[in-house]
């Protein structure tokens, strides 16, 4: 399992075009989180789900 302050490093590293590639999945894959740098690409699992965290990230 992946600390918070790891992640947080990941993150950064992936912003900062250190790492090329990295994906953030829940423990059973059901939610993927792939950043790249300028972006990220989020695939939930229903459509609800997908506009309860586009309104929360509306920024």
């Amino acid at each position: 399992m992946c600390e918070r302050a790891s992640l947080d490093e990941l993150l950064r590293d992936i912003a900062d075009d250190k790492v090329r590639e990295g994906l953030v999945t829940d423990t059973q894959m059901r939610r993927i989180h792939h950043p790249y740098d300028g972006g990220a690409d989020v695939f939930l699992t229903t459509s609800e789900e997908r506009d309860r965290t586009r309104d929360r990230h509306a920024d």
